[in-house]
């Protein structure tokens, strides 16, 4: 995916990042979120134009953000 401007540039980074702090099974999790397929959670995300990409980016920054949450109790 090649961004075309500055919105989409951002949210390239977005990606890259949600990218490094995404762990093993997380696809499961959000899959469940969703409501859709693991694997199709997955396609989704690196899919910027398929139907479910903002559902799936909005799960996994959940699952992130719940993850840091309870690590730093």
């Amino acid at each position: 995916y090649t961004p075309k401007n500055e919105e989409e540039e951002k949210h390239l980074e977005v990606l890259e990042g949600l990218l490094k702090d995404k762990r093993r099974g997380d696809w499961s999790l959000i899959a469940e979120i969703v409501g859709i397929k693991a694997m199709s959670a997955k396609q989704a995300f690196f899919r910027v134009y398929q139907k479910h990409h903002f559902e799936v980016v909005d799960a996994l920054k959940q699952v992130i953000d719940k993850r840091k949450e309870l690590l730093m109790k």
